[in-house]
């Protein structure tokens, strides 16, 4: 297995490339706080890092295309160092980028995200690219592939931000993320409605600090490589499995539900 990279082609090489490839993988991330012990391109370098395992494993029906840092963060901007994008021209670079892919002769994209605030607008986007260019489009992330996993590893019900689920990933994934120096119990963890919180039932949009007072949530001090390797080995799995459906030529099969 080996992952074509477009940054590492000239345009002779990839038009080579693209006689064979049938998605280009494009990862998506976030330029925002994640407490005092994980990097600020946390969510970015993550995705670029899975997105380049999942190109490798789909070998030359996939080309990775460079990483997109910067999404939609704007619940995090009382926290220093965070950059973000408006919802509305996330969605749209997203679409541009894909009319551009679509003229390169692509008719399938995956998104490989690395942060959740990206989800919603990951979904009106690949709707938007389906219906306005006729393009087939997914979004896959890991938390949400290894979800259930996510919950039966997590050592509380507050995780989901620099906890110890996404900072035993960073250092399984990328490693130089983490200042290991710098992990500490969490701050504190404000009480909010338990049907609006995290992992609750309703969405009311909150601020990050709205929920803890040094962008953590969660407790990073249960973090090690070893948790995040099962994480990601998870999630890896259900991303194959599903690309390899998704590039085939009669996808999708009316009737097929299978479970990943």
């Amino acid at each position: 297995m080996s992952t074509i990279r477009i940054k590492d082609q000239t345009t002779e090489q990839a038009a080579e490339a693209m006689t064979r490839a049938k998605v280009a993988i494009l990862p998506v991330g976030a330029v925002e706080q994640h407490g005092p012990h994980l990097s600020l391109l946390t969510d970015a370098t993550i995705a670029e890092a899975f997105a380049e395992s999942l190109a490798g494993r789909l070998d030359e029906q996939a080309i990775l295309f460079p990483l997109q840092p910067y999404g939609i963060s704007e619940h995090h901007e009382n926290f220093a160092g965070t950059v973000t994008l408006s919802p509305m021209t996330f969605i749209a670079v997203m679409v541009d980028l894909a009319a551009s892919l679509k003229s390169q002769g692509f008719t399938r994209i995956i998104f490989v995200n690395g942060h959740g605030g990206n989800i919603d607008a990951l979904s009106i986007a690949t709707r938007r690219i389906r219906s306005e260019l006729g393009v087939l489009a997914a979004s896959v992330m890991w938390a949400r592939l290894a979800r259930d996993l996510c919950a039966e590893l997590a050592s509380g019900p507050r995780y989901g931000h620099a906890c110890e689920l996404e900072t035993s990933v960073a250092m399984f994934l990328a490693p130089e993320l983490v200042h290991s120096e710098r992990i500490q119990r969490p701050g504190q963890h404000r009480e909010i409605d338990s049907l609006s919180a995290p992992h609750g039932f309703v969405d009311v949009a909150p601020r990050f600090d709205d929920l803890t007072t040094d962008g953590v949530y969660g407790d990073p001090t249960a973090a090690h490589a070893g948790l995040g390797e099962q994480i990601v080995a998870r999630a890896m799995e259900r991303a194959e499995t599903f690309c390899r459906r998704f590039i085939r030529d009669d996808w999708p099969h009316p009737g097929q539900h299978e479970e990943l």
